[in-house]
């Protein structure tokens, strides 16, 4: 990261592709066991185990803009001047209960939602009235990014809330 730029890649928790290839694993012993055909298991789970392994988010800001795609989700990036942003938030949430979970979610106290396991997130309000929400890794860079680049934010601590 130089001092006028930001960039950043992440995907789904690895525990969570873990958890997918055990229960594949017992589900396919399971239907085994039960004399029935365990490949069904295997047309399931082998193209979402592919999918959210290599699944990724990925945020490139710059002094113009804030730019971001989610493969295979969006196939197009995405470019939001930053003149059409009315509010930047840095938001600690929580997956699950605050999104239902990871992917390309629906919020409505966060609108759009690119969700990879992070618990904290970047808020975007635009003044189209729209709301965009991105995972972030490294938040310590992200803020040195906006610091430097004379971009208002705020830090807002409401982990579990429920939406408004």
């Amino acid at each position: 990261m130089s001092d006028r730029t930001f960039q950043e890649k992440s995907g789904f928790p690895k525990l969570f592709v873990i958890l997918l290839i055990f229960q594949s694993i017992v589900a396919s012993f399971i239907l085994f066991k039960d004399n029935e055909s365990p490949f069904i298991v295997l047309y399931i789970a082998a193209p979402l185990i592919v999918l959210f392994t290599f699944s990724f988010l990925k945020l490139n800001l710059n002094q113009s803009y804030f730019e971001y795609s989610f493969f295979p989700f969006t196939f197009k990036t995405t470019k939001i001047k930053w003149n059409e942003i009315q509010e930047i938030q840095i938001v600690k949430t929580d997956p699950i209960f605050d999104f239902g979970g990871w992917g390309v979610r629906l919020s409505r106290k966060y609108g759009k939602a690119f969700i990879t396991g992070n618990n904290e997130i970047i808020f975007l309000k635009l003044k189209n009235g729209k709301k965009r929400a991105f995972s972030i890794n490294n938040k310590t860079d992200l803020l040195e990014f906006l610091d430097k680049n004379n971009l208002p934010y705020q830090k807002v601590k409401t982990i579990n809330s429920l939406p408004s």
